[in-house]
């Protein structure tokens, strides 16, 4: 009979090896085998080089770090409140330099500005980018944010039109809406002095809201709340860990009946662009209307639009997220400064003897700036509540685009590097008592409205630095300087007559942090200080 040679299993795997006895297989099964010996010399090359690989990467030196568990890393050590403080640990007892793992995700934290100077600012062009978050800036924010933006071209026309309202020599034309704005911060705490926390964030949004879109925020005004709400779930959304599709974004292939997280950041999403997209729509229509006196920065973007080729959406979410970064940010340093006051009267008492100084201790005149070079211990006071209490704490996550060595030690592409802000401003080499509120420091480099955001970290690293620091610290410095000049800030006392105890640790946790609202007694410094505060108030029109 003639019949097929039978292939039984052994003389099978024998003529893989054995061409001769390929004569006697069909076409389809020498085809088939053929491939096949290619396919396991393929697989066998590669798990060779797989295996170099691997030892070549381990061979490396990398930074130290908490032994961590395989696969996942230290995604169950990494704290989701309060991580700076975990942070701190790590440096107490790794050093400057140390390296966790997120499932996967590499990530080094700095605790030396010298470092951070180092790799995010002379070697920028590797750290200037963020890792991708499929929650916040794939859904949240449709990849617009520019926070969240990777570095490229999209992120340089978005600072390009920061910077033209937002540079050092444009700022100074700002200081009639400041002196405005903290006018009413003072009017706000001498009627309802209880509420203080509310009247920071006043004062903080309603400044970059009439930088942003020209017109000022009042305490009831819906626009505030609006925009207080998605602050509140930004800063939620994009601490680590909250999403676990951002650790792991295998997640987001899931269904949406699966992921119901995905409809809820388009909602939040449609909830932001139905602000911005008005305001900015309401900056348009008066600039149809032949309103040329309006200048704030969505109507430069307007001007700009065909030259920087920006559509309506990017407008909106520029303009907003201005909007954003710089309340939450102003009103959090704000707060840390009333907690500070309260915690140490000794340098209210040095900044009010200086304000008296050179202004008449008669309460009859406020400060200004034309006082700001006359008044350098206020401006080193207000830089040390930068630096005693930054309002971010953790830092902001760069991402390195290649691989790169540093001090002898291995970092791999797509790592977070993350200054530690909180680690580098406590650091004793650098500010002796770090715990201590001791605007002394500062003293000798106090010295013009530039050196405010001098001497301290909290505007950040490199290209990612914040490019409204100059308009930031200067609307600090008039609010922080105007409240000493015409309030005396003391502890609340409880039913017995004594102070209540309040702490920074009793704070907000997120990507910024600030005061949980405290007890506090903020009463005027005299009748005359509370009749200046009135009549200049009154002064404005109001």
């Amino acid at each position: 009979m003639n019949a097929a040679h039978p292939i039984d299993v052994p003389s099978f795997g024998a003529s893989l090896f054995n061409l001769n006895a390929l004569n006697d297989i069909s076409p389809r099964v020498l085809w088939f085998t053929s491939n096949f010996q290619l396919q396991v010399t393929t697989f066998g090359t590669m798990c060779c080089l797989c295996f170099v690989l691997s030892r070549l990467y381990s061979s490396r030196k990398v930074f130290p770090g908490p032994p961590g568990l395989p696969l996942i890393g230290h995604i169950f050590e990494v704290p989701t409140i309060k991580t700076w403080l975990y942070f701190e640990r790590l440096a107490a007892k790794y050093g400057p330099l140390v390296r966790l793992s997120l499932a996967g995700d590499e990530m080094l934290i700095l605790s030396n500005a010298s470092d951070a100077e180092e790799l995010l600012g002379r070697r920028s062009h590797n750290y200037s980018s963020r890792k991708p978050l499929i929650y916040a800036g794939k859904y949240q924010s449709k990849n617009k944010r520019m926070v969240l933006l990777p570095y490229g071209e999209t992120l340089k026309k978005y600072r390009a039109a920061f910077h033209q309202m937002l540079q050092p020599r444009v700022v100074g034309g700002y200081e009639p809406m400041q002196e405005l704005e903290s006018s009413k911060f003072l009017m706000d705490l001498l009627d309802q002095p209880s509420t203080i926390g509310r009247h920071c964030r006043r004062f903080a949004a309603s400044l970059v809201f009439t930088l942003s879109y020209g017109k000022r925020l009042e305490d009831d005004d819906s626009d505030l709340t609006a925009v207080l709400d998605i602050l509140a779930n930004f800063t939620k959304d994009t601490y680590p860990g909250s999403h676990l599709v951002d650790t792991f974004p295998l997640l987001d292939y899931l269904p949406d009946f699966l992921s119901p997280w995905r409809a809820e950041a388009s909602r939040k999403h449609k909830d932001e662009m139905k602000l911005y997209n008005r305001l900015a729509l309401e900056v348009k229509a008066q600039m149809d209307d032949g309103n040329s006196e309006l200048e704030c920065f969505a109507a430069r973007l307007w001007d700009q639009q065909q030259k920087m080729n920006l559509d309506l959406v990017d407008i909106s979410y520029v303009a907003g997220t201005a909007f954003e970064a710089g309340t939450d940010t102003t009103a959090s340093t704000v707060q840390w400064f009333t907690m500070a006051m309260v915690l140490y009267p000794e340098a209210q008492k040095r900044a009010q003897e200086e304000l008296d100084n050179v202004l008449g201790s008669d309460g009859k005149t406020m400060p200004g700036y034309e006082h700001l070079s006359q008044l350098p211990y206020c401006v080193a006071l207000t830089k040390e509540v930068f630096r005693w209490a930054p309002a971010a704490p953790g830092g902001f996550p760069h991402y390195s685009d290649t691989d790169d060595e540093y001090n002898g030690h291995h970092i791999k592409r797509g790592t977070m590097v993350i200054p530690c802000i909180w680690n580098m401003h406590h650091n004793e080499t650098e500010f002796k008592n770090s715990y201590d509120f001791m605007p002394e420091r500062f003293e000798t480099t106090a010295a013009g409205s530039e050196s405010i955001t001098e001497g301290h970290y909290g505007f950040g690293f490199g290209r990612r630095k914040c490019p409204g620091q100059y308009l930031a610290s200067k609307s600090i410095w008039i609010g922080l300087t105007r409240v000493l000049w015409g309030f005396n800030i003391r502890p609340e006392l409880s039913e017995d007559g004594k102070p209540i105890s309040v702490g920074p640790d009793n704070c907000t946790s997120g990507m910024t942090s600030r005061p949980i609202d405290f007890p506090v007694s903020i009463t005027p410094r005299s009748v005359v200080h509370a009749e200046t505060i009135r009549r200049t108030w009154e002064g404005y029109g109001a």
